[in-house]
């Protein structure tokens, strides 16, 4: 015999019980959370953008049915600064205007978001005034001139979006740029006197790098390459023993986003 049809209060009553069981996970998901603050210490850094990048590949990967990948993926953007990073420290969001929209759809709403200058940016987010800076990725102004060269300076760790839409926005903050297991790499390659765009990729190129130039400034090129290229990449060292190249210094990358969705 066919299976007896579901009354329109009986198929409410099934949602109702998903809905709690879901909120109960979410929960406890919560609690395990505030035991990886504690583990980590005050600090140890906590938001780790190779690691959420990593988790929502798997996410996509295994992800079924009619949801939109872009629903999937703001659900948990949103459960994983909101619900977790905001739980282990405090968050703060300093964007340009241009990339307003693209940083308050990747953080979500449970950060406070400031607007500012490129550069009042970078001295913010060197200074600890805020978390994380969200600014245009290349184009003019040269804001990646600014950042300090040091071990504990800014470093752009991320780029947004991650998943479909349009922008081209990158994140910076005080966090290590770490492998996700597919990633591009930034560079600024400076040279005195100034070298031509196809000499200065001709120079990376022979050190081994698949290499983009995205902006010029001066003397000073941002440049863009395949792959994670940690400060201990030996062609880093090749590179700097280019006779005209004055200074190369990474600056950090990004985990390589989804395709769009």
């Amino acid at each position: 015999m066919p299976a007896p049809t579901q009354t329109l209060d009986e198929i409410r009553a099934e949602i109702d019980r998903i809905d709690r069981a879901v909120h109960d996970l979410l929960m406890q998901r919560v609690e395990v959370v505030r035991k990886v603050g504690k583990v980590k210490g005050t600090s140890a850094p906590k938001w780790r953008p190779a690691r959420e990048a990593a988790l929502i590949r798997r996410l996509v990967a295994r992800h079924k049915g009619e949801m939109p990948v872009r629903v999937l993926v703001r659900i948990w953007r949103e459960m994983i600064v909101g619900g977790s990073l905001a739980l282990q420290e405090s968050v703060s969001v300093a964007v340009v205007d241009r990339c307003w929209d693209l940083a308050r759809d990747h953080f979500g709403a449970g950060v406070p978001f400031k607007r500012c200058s490129a550069a009042r940016i970078v001295r913010d987010v060197a200074g600890g005034k805020a978390t994380i800076g969200v600014l245009p990725l290349g184009g003019q102004g040269g804001w990646w001139k600014g950042l300090p060269k040091s071990t504990e300076a800014p470093r752009i760790v991320a780029k947004l979006p991650f998943v479909g839409g349009a922008g081209d926005a990158v994140a910076i903050a005080r966090v290590a740029f770490e492998p996700s297991g597919s990633d591009r790499s930034l560079l600024v390659v400076e040279s005195r006197p100034k070298l031509g765009r196809a000499a200065v990729i001709a120079a990376l190129r022979e050190a081994g790098f698949s290499a983009r130039m995205l902006a010029e400034e001066g003397s000073s090129a941002l440049v863009e390459t395949d792959g994670f290229v940690g400060e201990d990449d030996a062609r880093l060292a090749a590179l700097r023993e280019v006779p005209r190249l004055s200074r190369v210094t990474q600056i950090g990358g990004y985990a390589l986003p989804l395709s769009k969705q």
